[in-house]
């Protein structure tokens, strides 16, 4: 009986994560790109792409921070983990954690991706045009004075895809 519970119990955290992973694939030009920049210097940029497979709706993502602050680059994980993906006015997925961080190059065609079943079923208008990033503008206080903060904010990023 206790195995049954531990079955059940895994199954649940599963489920409430709201999406499953699914494997990686190779970033390529199908990708679409967004992000944003530090006040600090530097920003992230992400790449997304969203396909259907078998009536499920899959998201593929990667990003990169090309930081420029010590202070800003424990900082990134927690702007994706903000981020979401959209399908038109549809949002797939909320919190981008799933997303591989690839190390920062001129281009990030070619690195790996990670892949999770949106669990939202396919809609012919997720394909009518290419996905959208979006980046909630954000201030992190740097101490608990209130001596120092830096910016989030989302901005058109140079396409790193070639």
């Amino acid at each position: 009986m206790p195995r049954i519970f531990i079955i059940l119990a895994v199954a649940l955290a599963a489920a409430c994560t709201g999406s499953a992973r699914l494997g990686t694939e190779t970033v390529d030009l199908r990708y679409a790109t967004g992000g944003g920049e530090w006040n600090s210097g530097g920003g992230i940029t992400a790449v997304v792409r969203v396909f259907e497979s078998d009536g499920a709706t899959i998201v593929c993502g990667a990003w990169t921070s090309d930081n420029r602050s010590i202070e800003t680059s424990d900082l990134n994980e927690d702007v994706i983990g903000a981020a979401s993906v959209f399908a038109g006015k549809t949002r797939l997925v909320q919190n981008l954690s799933f997303m591989a961080a690839a190390a920062y190059s001129e281009n990030i065609a070619g690195t790996q991706a990670r892949c999770i079943d949106s669990m939202k079923p396919w809609r012919e208008e997720f394909s009518a045009a290419p996905p959208r990033l979006s980046f909630p503008r954000m201030v992190f206080f740097l101490d608990e004075e209130g001596g120092g903060s830096v910016r989030f904010r989302e901005v058109v990023r140079a396409a790193l895809i070639r």
